[in-house]
Formats: structure tokens, sequence, C-alpha cells
């Protein structure tokens, strides 16, 4: 039992909310982290995915420290170089005070960990049922998510690569123009 006090900061209001309700239904820390994570994906498309990894820093209420690495793996490694394709495709993201050249395309994806790490952490340290935890990214997905102004600035920021694809436009751009504030995805 502790002392019923704890704070949530996130990129999103709804994670943090994802994150405060794991807390208020009797969950812990890491189950909250790990509803924080699922929500993430959901409200914060621009900026994490369940495709990508990750680290998780725990220190259980026992006193002891954990580690936990979830980050990707490269796909192809060991292979010769011969059998090697980078397939980049250069792409200029513009920022207010600098462009920012990014390589996206099959050579910048990344066997995930997030998934896989997010499942790890919670049976190693998560106090509630999955579903518990899962209940409210499950529920974002399902209602959407209203386009705030910060995602909105992201999305902007990030056109060049969440258009690349078809299904890119499809979501991220509808109607011919990306998503702005107040728009529900």
């Amino acid at each position: 039992a502790g002392s019923g006090r704890a704070s949530v900061a996130s990129g999103h209001p709804r994670v943090t909310e994802a994150a405060a309700e794991i807390l208020r239904a009797g969950g812990n820390a890491f189950d909250a982290v790990i509803a924080a994570g699922f929500a993430a994906a959901v409200a914060e498309p621009a900026l994490t995915s369940l495709g990508g990894g990750g680290f998780l820093l725990a220190r259980t209420a026992q006193g002891q420290a954990v580690l936990f690495d979830f980050f990707v793996d490269t796909p192809g490694r060991g292979l010769p170089d011969a059998q090697r394709d980078p397939h980049f495709l250069p792409v200029t993201v513009r920022f207010p005070g600098c462009e920012q050249l990014f390589n996206i395309g099959l050579g910048s994806a990344a066997t995930p960990g997030g998934l896989r790490g997010y499942l790890h952490v919670h049976r190693r340290l998560g106090r509630l049922p999955l579903r518990e935890v899962l209940a409210p990214a499950i529920a974002l997905a399902r209602a959407g998510v209203t386009v705030n102004t910060q995602q909105a600035y992201f999305f902007e920021l990030l056109i060049p690569i969440l258009t690349l694809t078809a299904a890119g436009q499809a979501l991220f751009a509808p109607e011919g123009s990306v998503l702005g504030a107040g728009e529900v995805y």
C-alpha cells in the first residue's frame, strides 16, 4: 500500500487520463505506464507507436532497479553486405529553425520491440489484468481522438512522411490536406 498520491505526465492529455484511470482502478505505476504507452500509440501517432521500441528503468516497491531494454532490432543483421539493400528514401522535414533530412523506406524500418516490451513489463510488474490496462487505449481507438494543437503541428511538420503512401494519405490527409486541430482521427 502506498500513500495514495501519484503524478502522471505525458505528451497528450488523453494519455495522461488513461494512466490516471488505471491508477484510480487500483493499478500500480507499471500498469499506468503500460496503459499510457498503448494510449499514446492512439493519441500521438506522429510521435509514438507500438511499432517502435524503447527502454523502461523501473524501481520496484522493494527497491530493486531493473532496466527493460525493448529497443528495435535492425532487419538483416548478420547478412553479408552483398545481400543488404539499404532502401532509404530521403525526406526533408522543415522545422521552424532548421531543416532535417530523414531517411524513410524499408531500410529505416526495424523489428519493433515496443509491443513485446510493454507486455513483458506488464507480466513482470503489473498488478491489474491486461484487459483492464488496455481498456483506455481501446476506448480511445474506438471513439477516435480529436487532434489537439500540438499533434496538428507535428502532422504538419511530418506531411512528407505521413502522406508518402496511400494508406498514410487516407489516414492523415483524408480530404487532401493534413488533419488539423479539432478534427477527429
